[in-house]
């Protein structure tokens, strides 16, 4: 008989704040299995204040964290990410809304009015006693500003430096060579490898494909990459995918479960990155050349 799906639940206690102000947002998991919960990444406008031990109710644990947020508007708290038995899960999304503090425009016109208040008469040379030194002062300003134009009005704008724009695929190659040079695997450094070694690939796929890659989960890559796939007719076949969820998989569990892959392991997923990253350039430099020709005729 199959096992159900462990339940996995988020709450927060108010979904509307005002700008500096916090809220508890609070994933609770089953009690009887060994779960790793997230630091929370992803949370655009919001930061998180705090974040505190879990608590154990009952048959359920429960982690919170104090969120809040310092600019205006309405933020998704993303689908995090938490592990169960070494198994991925994933969180539902929640909406935030975060509205600036009004200002009581009435209290600060009575507080800057002077009561009580009499009006004065002056004379000429009294007026100008009083005024003088503004005058000079304005005087001042204006002569430095026009010594500035005649200054600079002649001054060529320099000539800015035009970037070089590097295409993706040689880009990626680039970077895994030199992520190769830093050993850092040999350096028992597997989990800043993996993360290397992942963005390597999510930034190739984002710059080439144009989709966001790098802000997103495992799934969330996959199902953009499977419409683009699709909507694009790229070619990219089944084994290739699962090539790419299996290297992203590992990744999150060496990050997030502290698993260790062995040495072999390790060789092949650097083979895999480079394997992807060749076959969807081969794929891209194709379709463009489909397109030229269709263009051509």
């Amino acid at each position: 008989m199959a096992q159900s799906e462990p339940s996995i639940s988020v709450k927060t206690d108010t979904t509307n704040i005002r700008i500096g102000e916090q809220i508890t947002y609070t994933i609770s998991a089953p009690n009887n299995k060994k779960v790793i919960f997230p630091k929370l990444e992803n949370l655009d406008s919001l930061v998180v204040a705090e974040e505190f031990p879990v608590d154990t109710i009952q048959d359920k644990l429960y982690k919170k964290y104090l969120i809040t947020g310092f600019d205006s508007g309405a933020f998704y708290i993303k689908k995090q990410q938490v592990f169960i038995d070494a198994k991925a899960y994933f969180t539902d999304s929640l909406l935030v809304n975060v509205a600036t503090i009004p200002v009581d425009t009435v209290k600060l016109a009575k507080f800057y009015t002077v009561k009580g208040q009499e009006e004065e008469s002056y004379t000429l040379a009294e007026w100008w006693y009083r005024i003088k030194n503004y005058v000079y002062v304005g005087l001042a300003v204006i002569a430095f500003m026009i010594g500035l134009y005649f200054l600079f009005r002649n001054k060529k704008e320099p000539v800015k430096e035009k970037k070089i724009v590097i295409p993706p695929y040689i880009e990626a190659t680039k970077e895994l060579k030199d992520l190769e040079k830093k050993q850092l695997w040999q350096n028992n450094q597997i989990k800043e490898y993996y993360s290397e070694l992942t963005d390597i690939v999510r930034k190739y796929i984002g710059n080439e494909l144009f989709i966001q890659a790098l802000e997103t989960t495992t799934e969330e890559l996959m199902s953009l990459l499977n419409t683009e796939n699709k909507q694009q007719k790229l070619g990219l076949d089944k084994d290739t995918l699962e090539t790419l969820r299996d290297l992203l998989s590992q990744a999150d569990f060496v990050k997030f479960a502290k698993q260790k892959p062995i040495e072999m392991e390790i060789k092949g997923h650097q083979s895999n990155a480079s394997t992807i990253i060749e076959t969807i350039h081969k794929l891209v430099e194709s379709k463009k050349k489909e397109v030229k020709d269709d263009e051509q005729q």
